[in-house]
Formats: structure tokens, C-alpha cells, sequence
């Protein structure tokens, strides 16, 4: 093994570990929408996350049209009506809000709904959502060297069954999220402070008697 490979390796190394502690949720995007190459590009690098089934166990719903994000947006106010999450507002803050939330919907360049297998196998549900969720970071890490932004979000209407069936996605699937897609505008400040390893590692000696 030369010098040269090791010199490299420990460039690459560096890379990856500033890629991850440096990538931040962006949610200030450009309006500009997504190049297409590039996303198709990210999703084949995303697409080396580790996997235990036979086949890779996601699949994405892009919307990136306007009358899919007009689609997209009043199917989620329409979940949360059906599921009562805004009985408590007055009509007032439900026309701000719902406002507010169709706008964010169609102003983000692209929007990719997360879903992965799911099937009556505790384990193999298990094992498609570990992996789809490394196939996501996979995808948020590679992204951020194109300047791509992204939040993962996880809302109420992931749980509802109308919803499922008003997007297409039928009962073999579970959605994860979704990832509102979009060119960094501005950077977010700082980050939330992490805990120290040692403070959520343990040897199992320091668990139980041995």
C-alpha cells in the first residue's frame, strides 16, 4: 500500500466526517426548481445504503409540478381537518395557517413523500425502515455537496389511511416522511449541541453483573 493511497484516504476520511457534523435541515430555499440530473444523480448515490432484503425496500413519490403541489398541499390540509388536529383554532388561524402551509408547499422547488415495504414481518418492517432511513441520509449528505437543501419531516397525515389512498400508496407501504427539496438560500445558525458519546455508550459489563 503506497503513500500516496493512504494520503488520499485520509483526505476522503476528513471529507466525510465534516460532511456529516457540517450538514444542517435547511428550510430557506431558492425558488428555483431542482435539476433533474442532479436528483437522479443523488438518488443513485443514496441508492448504495445497506439493505437486507432481496430488493431495495424504498420507493419516493416526487412532486415537483405545480398542480401536484396544489394536489399535495390540499390533501395535507385535508388530512388534519379529517384528523382534528385544528378543531382548537379559531377560523382565523385556520385560514393563516392553511394559507401559510400551501404556500411553503408550492414555493419548495420539490418534494419527495418517503415510503418504504411494510408487511405483517416485525422484522422485515424493521429492516426496510433502518434502511430507508440510511438511504435518506445517504441522500441529505450527497445533496449538500450540490448546494441542496432539505428537511425531513414527519407530519400527522403519515398516519392516515385516506391519505395513503389519495396519493396512490397502497397498504404495502409505509410513508416516513417527506423531504422538501430546494437550493440553500440562506444557512441556519448554529446547531443543536450533541452529548458526548460516552454519555449514551455504556460496556455491558456496566449494565449487568457478570
Amino acid at each position: 500500500m503506497n503513500l500516496r493511497y493512504l494520503e488520499n484516504k485520509g483526505k476522503r476520511s476528513m471529507s466525510i466526517l465534516n460532511f456529516i457534523k457540517n450538514r444542517r435541515t435547511i428550510r430557506d430555499t431558492k425558488k428555483d426548481p431542482i435539476n433533474m440530473e442532479d436528483l437522479m444523480e443523488l438518488l443513485e448515490a443514496a441508492s448504495y445504503a445497506p439493505f437486507h432484503s432481496k430488493e431495495e425496500p424504498w420507493q419516493f413519490i416526487m412532486v415537483s409540478e405545480e398542480k401536484e403541489k396544489e394536489y399535495y398541499a390540499s390533501k395535507i390540509v385535508d388530512s388534519y381537518e379529517r384528523m382534528e388536529l385544528t378543531e382548537t383554532y379559531t377560523v382565523e388561524k385556520i385560514k393563516k395557517s392553511t394559507e401559510f402551509f400551501k404556500t411553503y408547499i408550492i414555493d419548495t422547488p420539490m418534494h419527495l413523500i418517503i415510503t418504504t415495504d411494510h408487511s405483517e414481518n416485525e422484522k422485515k418492517n424493521l429492516e426496510a425502515i433502518g434502511a430507508t432511513c440510511a438511504f435518506v441520509q445517504n441522500l441529505q449528505l450527497a445533496a449538500w455537496e450540490k448546494n441542496i437543501g432539505m428537511v425531513w419531516r414527519t407530519n400527522p397525515y403519515i398516519f392516515d389511511k385516506q391519505f395513503y389512498k389519495e396519493m396512490g400508496i397502497p397498504e404495502t407501504r409505509k410513508i416516513l416522511g417527506a423531504l422538501h427539496i430546494g437550493y440553500i438560500n440562506s444557512m441556519p445558525k448554529g446547531t443543536k449541541k450533541r452529548k458526548h458519546p460516552s454519555e449514551w455508550t455504556s460496556k455491558l459489563s456496566q449494565n449487568i453483573s457478570l
